[in-house]
């Protein structure tokens, strides 16, 4: 477990320098509530996309796709600079590489969703509209743990199979796809036939999922429930975050093995 600890600490100090933490993971999702927020109130209000409650779960999912990226810069300089290949000769085993990169992930992600929540909630006092109770902000964080941890590997497997100079530009793509196929600002449930492709990835059931919890309403003025759209949804995220999770320990172990 130590291995794991000392590991994660010299993880976090090099994300902690990179200034991509500060610009993308923590100012970026603060920018977009507010531009959204702009763009709501001087239309009337007659997004309810751009709604607080609806907002929070939609930026919360679209800035985890950021905590990839920050992962796959670091696994993938770690390569480059045959960081990680002296440290193969050590006796530390794969998975505290890969619980290391994880710790560091998961720390991003929950700091993120802090920062979410926290801008959510001086926006709503703000506009004086309601937000969501502490019950259901600890409820959000449990639920949306599931796309977090399949951002993470994912960017884990991108940094041990990329190298530096492309790792970036598939995330990119990555991140293109949470914003537009999650629904984060886009109202997918007017969309027929590509809202139900969209259901089977695992960006819009998690947002889905997340405006059922903050009680938010649709495009079509219907308050978000627990219907079939989420109950496959989950199941699509179970299985690209096990996917993920799988993917990630067969390629950082064949790595492992070629770079000894």
């Amino acid at each position: 477990m130590n291995k794991v600890v000392n590991f994660y600490k010299r993880n976090l100090k090099e994300v902690l320098r990179d200034p991509i933490i500060y610009i993308f993971c923590l100012g970026f999702p603060i920018a977009m509530f507010l531009l959204f927020y702009i763009i709501n109130k001087f239309s009337n209000g007659n997004t309810p996309t751009f709604e607080v409650l609806s907002l929070l779960p939609g930026i919360i999912v679209f800035s985890y796709s950021f905590v990839m990226l920050t992962l796959a810069i670091i696994v993938s300089k770690d390569k480059q600079t045959f960081f990680l290949k002296r440290l193969y000769s050590s006796p530390m085993k794969s998975y505290h590489f890969i619980l290391g990169y994880f710790l560091v992930g998961l720390f991003i992600g929950l700091l993120q969703t802090l920062v979410c929540v926290i801008t959510g909630f001086i926006i709503s006092l703000i506009a004086n509209v309601g937000f969501v109770s502490i019950g259901n902000i600890l409820l959000l964080i449990i639920a949306q743990l599931p796309i977090l941890i399949t951002n993470i590997f994912l960017g884990i497997l991108f940094g041990t199979i990329f190298n530096d100079k492309s790792a970036p530009g598939i995330c990119s793509v990555f991140i293109s796809l949470a914003g537009i196929l999650g629904g984060c600002w886009m109202p997918i449930e007017t969309m027929g036939g590509f809202e139900t492709f969209c259901r089977f990835l695992p960006f819009y059931p998690s947002v889905y999922i997340g405006r059922i919890i903050t009680n938010s309403k649709n495009a079509l003025g219907i308050t978000y429930s627990f219907n079939n759209v989420a109950g496959l949804g989950l199941i699509s995220i179970i299985l690209f975050m096990i996917s993920s999770i799988i993917l990630t320990i067969i390629a950082f172990k064949k790595n492992m093995v070629s770079d000894k």
